[in-house]
């Protein structure tokens, strides 16, 4: 059974030094035994560390699903993140204003796909006309300009959050 295990820049390590690569398994934990890299993204409680997210498919991350005992299948896609993606670690809180025509389009989602950041929604107010989020972007600072410049370019609003939104 051939599963593509993909990762970023950072942690390719766990791929022998590749972003992907196939292995197999029948849960995402016996994948992660088999890419020998279970001691590594789990703690010794045997649950994924809390820096590391892994998500199957579109983008479904385990910890929504069944954890460690997932299911992934011939031709499944998994793809393990660092939270924290090393080097000069940042954290900007934006305000996102996305226009009628953007508002359905899972932005946020796409950032965390593209780019090694983490995202945290501190606040949202989103109709079929507008939309408004609070947001925090964390990661490598390079990262999050990135991913800021992304949507800044797609068409969204981007501005500073200069008071604290939810702490």
């Amino acid at each position: 059974m051939a599963i593509t295990v993909r990762t970023g820049a950072v942690l390719k390590s766990i791929l022998n030094g590749s972003q992907e690569t196939q292995a197999e398994g029948n849960t995402v934990a016996e994948l992660l035994e088999n890419l020998g890299a279970r001691d590594r993204i789990c703690d010794a409680s045997g649950k994924v560390r809390r820096h590391f997210n892994i998500h199957v498919n579109d983008g479904e991350d385990i910890r929504l699903l069944q954890g460690l005992d997932t299911p992934v299948k011939d031709g499944d896609t998994v793809t393990i993140l660092s939270a924290i993606a090393g080097g000069a670690e940042t954290a900007r809180k934006v305000w996102l204003t996305f226009p009628k025509s953007l508002v359905e389009r899972p932005f946020i989602w796409e950032i965390g796909q593209k780019f090694e950041v983490v995202t945290n929604i501190r606040q949202a107010s989103v109709s079929r006309d507008i939309g408004l989020v609070g947001l925090e972007i964390s990661g490598e600072e390079e990262q999050v300009n990135k991913a800021i410049d992304f949507l800044s370019e797609a068409g969204v609003g981007v501005e500073p959050i200069e008071l604290n939104v939810v702490e």
